[in-house]
C-alpha cells in the first residue's frame, strides 16, 4: 500500500512540475516577451527542493528531484530510482527528435564542415578559459579539478538550443543549422574530454588512445546513421513505416524506433538526445516526414515543458551564493568562449555575414543539463569540490537563462528569414 501511495504522489507530482512548467512559460511569453523555455527553467528553480519544495518536506520531491538521485545531508547521493529524471530524459528525447524531423537534411550535410568548425572552437576556447580560471582562483584542487572546470565550459546543451530555436521559428535557417550540427559534433568532443578527464581523476594517467577510440566510435555510429537515413529514405519509407499506414500508427511507430536508436548510442557512450535527433534527421529524408510532424510535435509539446523545469530543480542557489565572485567571472569567461570561439569559424571559413556569425556563438553559449552531468561526474569522482560544483551549476544556469535574450535581437534584425512553417516545408 506504501508503494502505492508513493506511485499516486509521482503521478501528482508529475502533474504539479508540468502545471508549474506551463505557467512559468505562458508568464514568460505573455508579459516578458521571452521564449517560454526561460519561465520553465524559473518555475522549476522555484519549485525546487531548495526552495518551495523543500518547504513542502514531500518526500517524493525531496527523494526523486535532483539530478544525480537524492539529498543526504546536503550532499549528492547516487543510490536511488529517479523517476523524475527518468520522464525529463523522455521528454527531452522527444524534443531532439522532433527537431531532427524539422531540420533540412540536405542543408544540414552541407553545413557539416563548418559545423565541425565551429564546434571545435567552442569546446577548445572555453576549455582553456575555464582550465586557467580555475587555477587562479582555485589552485588547491589540482590538476584534475582545472581539468573538470573546463570540461564544463566546453558543453552545449542541444535541448535548450533546439527549444530557443523553434520557440523563434529559426530552426530551418543557416544558423540555426551550422549551430544543430555543432552541439552534435560539440557532445561528441565532450564525451572525449570527460572520458580522458574522468579516467586521469580515477587513475591518475592519461589515456588519450581510450578517448580517441570511444570519440571514434561514437561519430562512427552518429554519421552511420545520418548516411543511413540520407541514401536509404526510400527503404526506410518501404520497410519501417509503410507496414503502419493502414493503422495509422506509423507516426508513433517512428517515434518508437527514435528512442530505440536514443538507447543504441549510449552503447558507444553517446548521450542518448544526440541520438534522438539523428533519428529524426532519418526520418526527414522520407516522404512521410510532415505526417510524423504533424502526429510527434504534440507529444513533444506535452513533455519539453517538464524536462526544463526538472532542469531549473536541480538548482541550489545557496551553493551559487559562496563562490558567486569566482562564479561570475567564470560565467563571463564561458559567454565569452563561446560567442568567440563559434563566430571565427562561423564567419571566416563558414562564409556568415557578422550578425549571422555571431547568432552562431550566442546560440552555442547555453550548457543546460550538459554542464550539470560534467560538473556531476567530476563530484562524483571525487575530481571537484562543493564550491566548484556550485560553479559548475551557476555557469549552467546563467547561460541557459541568458541564451534566448543574446540570439532574439539578432534574429529581429532579420525581416526576411524563414517563417516557421516554411521552415519546416523546406527540404
Amino acid at each position: 500500500m506504501e508503494t502505492e501511495a508513493l506511485v499516486f504522489k509521482l503521478i501528482l507530482t508529475f502533474g504539479l512540475v508540468l502545471l508549474a512548467a506551463r505557467l512559468g512559460g505562458e508568464i514568460a511569453e505573455r508579459y516578458f516577451k521571452q521564449p517560454a523555455v526561460i519561465g520553465e527553467l524559473a518555475a522549476g528553480i522555484i519549485i525546487s527542493p531548495f526552495l518551495l519544495g523543500g518547504l513542502l518536506h514531500d518526500p517524493v520531491i525531496l527523494n526523486f528531484a535532483t539530478i544525480s538521485g537524492h539529498l543526504v545531508d546536503g550532499g549528492l547521493e547516487v543510490d536511488g530510482f529517479n523517476p523524475l529524471q527518468i520522464v525529463s530524459e523522455i521528454a527531452v528525447i522527444a524534443l531532439l527528435f522532433v527537431a531532427g524531423l524539422e531540420t533540412d537534411v540536405r542543408a544540414f550535410v552541407k553545413n557539416a564542415l563548418t559545423g565541425a568548425l565551429v564546434a571545435v572552437g567552442g569546446v577548445t576556447l572555453p576549455f582553456i578559459l575555464g582550465f586557467f580560471a580555475a587555477r587562479y582562483f582555485f589552485p588547491d584542487i589540482g590538476t584534475i579539478g582545472w581539468l573538470f572546470t573546463g570540461a564544463v565550459l566546453t558543453a552545449t546543451s542541444i535541448g535548450i538550443t533546439v527549444r530557443i530555436l523553434m520557440d523563434m521559428g529559426k530552426l530551418g535557417t543557416r544558423e540555426g543549422t551550422i549551430i544543430l550540427v555543432a552541439a552534435v559534433i560539440d557532445d561528441i568532443l565532450g564525451l572525449v574530454i570527460l572520458s580522458v578527464v574522468v579516467s586521469m581523476a580515477k587513475t591518475g594517467e592519461l589515456s588519450l588512445t581510450s578517448a580517441a577510440m570511444t570519440g571514434a566510435i561514437g561519430f562512427g555510429v552518429w554519421l552511420a546513421i545520418l548516411f543511413l537515413g540520407y541514401f536509404g529514405h526510400k527503404y526506410i519509407s518501404k520497410y519501417l513505416l509503410t507496414p503502419f499506414k493502414e493503422s495509422g500508427l506509423m507516426p508513433i511507430t517512428a517515434l518508437i524506433i527514435g528512442v530505440i536508436i536514443s538507447y543504441a548510442v549510449t552503447l558507444v557512450g553517446l548521450h542518448p538526445v544526440v541520438g534522438a535527433y539523428v533519428a529524426g534527421l532519418m526520418f526527414a529524408s522520407t516522404g512521410e516526414r510532415e505526417e510524423i510532424v504533424a502526429q510527434t510535435r504534440p507529444i513533444m509539446l506535452f513533455l519539453a515543458p517538464f524536462f526544463f523545469a526538472y532542469l531549473g530543480m536541480q538548482v541550489d542557489l545557496k551553493e551559487i551564493a559562496v563562490v558567486i565572485v569566482p562564479a561570475a567571472i567564470i560565467i563571463i569567461l564561458a559567454v565569452i568562449g563561446k560567442i568567440v570561439g563559434c563566430y571565427l569559424p562561423a564567419r571566416y571559413i563558414g562564409k556568415c555575414d557578422t550578425r549571422g556569425a555571431l547568432v552562431v556563438g550566442m546560440g552555442m553559449v547555453p550548457r543546460g543539463e550538459v554542464g550539470l552531468i560534467v560538473a556531476g561526474a567530476g563530484l562524483l569522482v571525487g575530481a571537484i569540490s562543493r564550491d566548484i560544483f556550485g560553479v559548475a551549476v551557476a555557469v549552467s544556469l546563467v547561460t541557459t537563462l541568458i541564451g534566448p535574450s543574446l540570439i532574439k535581437p539578432f534574429f529581429k534584425k532579420q525581416t526576411s528569414a524563414k517563417t516557421p512553417s516554411a521552415a519546416s516545408s523546406s527540404h
